[in-house]
């Protein structure tokens, strides 16, 4: 069952559905950087994190947390699993999801079948 945003606050703050995500990616891409970074987190994020349960601070400590980026080639969605050659890092507080930066990019995996589950559409400045 999909929860709303207020029924999924309610619920610890778990991010819920693509609606949620694209919020998510909204409010943190605005953050960030600025309007445009708004525009391209909240679709990114309601693309890719439809269906995703992440909570909402797994969220925070990535954005706060950043790793050393890998190469990766091709497309990465909902379901690509990560070679075992890729570190993915643990979330603090967060026993199921690991993560991991590429292509500009943070990836939400789940780290029973390192399958990816969600991105934010958090856009990484190049240092």
């Amino acid at each position: 069952m999909i929860k709303s945003e207020p029924e999924a606050e309610a619920a610890g703050g778990a991010v819920v559905g693509g609606t949620a995500g694209g919020v998510t990616g909204a409010v943190v891409g605005g953050l960030i950087f600025g309007p445009i970074g708004a525009a391209i987190g909240g679709f990114a994020g309601a693309t890719i994190g439809a269906g995703a349960g992440i909570e909402a601070s797994s969220v925070d400590y990535v954005r706060l947390n950043p790793t050393e980026p890998v190469v990766l080639e091709g497309d990465i969605d909902v379901g690509y699993a990560v070679p075992e050659a890729i570190v993915i890092h643990p979330i603090e507080g967060d026993p199921a999801y690991g993560y991991f930066y590429t292509q500009d990019r943070v990836y939400f995996v789940d780290l029973s079948n390192r399958a990816v589950v969600y991105s934010p559409g958090i856009v990484v400045a190049a240092e």
